[in-house]
């Protein structure tokens, strides 16, 4: 009798584990996905920037390199900033590239109202 007990149990045991397995696959795949998602938020897809350096000159200005590169047959405005210490925007720059361009890499002087700690260009969108 103790045969005939234990083998719904081992039953049991086999299907439980192909449920946690099945509900792994589901995370994981519904994972990759939120992660896809969070990584291109907030971009515009087809336009691509860059920041290349930047060098703090001074207390009141700096200067950044960078690059864009979109489809030719769009416009597209860039904003190019410069921050402190606190992440607080001392300078800030939007920059028009027309259509007809499919990349752009220039060299912005921003003035600040205090000294930056960075620069750099933090989006272009479509006009």
């Amino acid at each position: 009798m103790s045969t005939s007990a234990s083998q719904p149990t081992a039953d049991r045991r086999r299907g439980g584990r192909l449920g946690y397995a099945v509900i792994g696959v589901v995370v994981a795949i519904c994972a990759v996905g939120w992660s896809v998602i969070m990584a291109n938020a907030g971009r515009t897809p087809g336009i691509e920037q860059q920041t290349i350096s930047y060098r703090v000159l001074g207390d009141s200005s700096v200067e950044v390199r960078w690059q864009v590169a979109k489809p030719s047959d769009r416009a597209v405005r860039c904003v190019v900033d410069a921050v402190d210490t606190d992440f607080a925007v001392v300078a800030q720059r939007e920059v028009v590239v027309p259509a007809g361009r499919a990349a752009l890499t220039r060299t912005d002087l921003l003035e600040t109202t205090r000294r930056a700690t960075a620069a750099r260009v933090r989006e272009c969108r479509t006009m």
